[in-house]
């Protein structure tokens, strides 16, 4: 047996690694008219998750329940460690919290304090450690050094998503389409801030690849390029990533999670970075 991981559905780890490492995903719900839809992290159909009036909510206490109750059986009594979203845009976080005290079975929580693969590089570096035999102190300690030393850097087409789904405010998004200001914006203590305003999506985009690097200074680094319905854009700034971290120790470009992509909105684009621990 060994310590068990788990995360939620915003992560935006690749299903295939999701699987290979062994961790455990609690769902995450995408609403709209055409009714709901439960994201399970193994991504997302655009139809569905990425349109007008789309809403999102955490998983119910039973779900939470029923994932740590498999978790718990499958670890034997080594441990589970459970990584959240940030708890500032999530009720994820305190619905593990309360789950984990009733079950009453070495379960430790940890807020990440961000989305996506800024939170997605702790719970790998946790998934790791747990392969490798290491106990849950260690694994919980290494996987918040990671989720301390992260962060992420993204912008929108348009704020009018973040905007219904009550992450900015109706008068940043009137604003930004008023005086054609495009923010490049920043998870900042688990919340979402400006970090900087340009005029045109590509030049946001086009900072991208800096504000992280400015971020994570010659540390070795792990990063995610992270996209909705952007393929070509997320390219683009792969490709400024890699000219940015000589010093880059990992790199992932993929979409962004369900959930994330239903606030988000198409032709966003993100960079999350991460310091890359050295082995055990």
């Amino acid at each position: 047996m060994s310590v068990v991981v788990v995360t939620d559905a915003s992560a935006a780890i690749a299903p295939a690694r999701i699987e290979e490492l062994g961790i455990h995903v609690l769902p995450l719900h995408v609403l709209s008219a055409d009714g709901e839809f439960i994201d399970h992290g193994t991504g997302y159909s655009a139809e569905r998750f990425v349109k007008e009036g789309v809403t999102t909510s955490g998983p119910s206490a039973g779900e939470v329940r029923e994932v740590l109750e498999a978790a718990v059986a499958r670890a034997g009594g080594d441990g589970v460690v459970v990584i959240t979203m940030s708890s500032h845009l999530s009720s994820t976080y305190s619905t593990a919290v309360a789950q984990a005290a009733l079950l009453d079975a070495g379960i430790t929580v940890i807020d990440s304090r961000s989305i996506d693969m800024a939170m997605g590089f702790g719970v790998l570096e946790a998934a790791r450690l747990a392969a490798a035999g290491a106990d849950s102190e260690t694994i919980a300690g290494a996987a918040q050094q990671v989720l301390d030393s992260s962060d992420g850097f993204f912008c929108v087409a348009k704020l009018d998503h973040l905007r219904a789904g009550g992450r900015v405010s109706a008068l940043a998004a009137l604003l930004g389409g008023a005086l054609q200001i495009v923010p490049v914006l920043r998870l900042a203590d688990g919340r979402i801030v400006s970090e900087k305003k340009t005029r045109t999506v590509t030049r946001a985009r086009d900072q991208l690849a800096a504000l992280a690097a400015q971020h994570i200074g010659d540390r070795p680094a792990r990063i995610a390029v992270h996209h909705v319905e952007a393929p070509e854009a997320a390219a683009k700034v792969a490709e400024q990533v890699r000219a940015e971290f000589p010093q880059i120790a990992e790199l992932v470009v993929g979409p962004f999670g369900g959930t994330i992509a239903a606030h988000l909105g198409p032709g966003a684009v993100g960079v999350a970075v991460a310091i890359a621990l050295p082995e055990q």
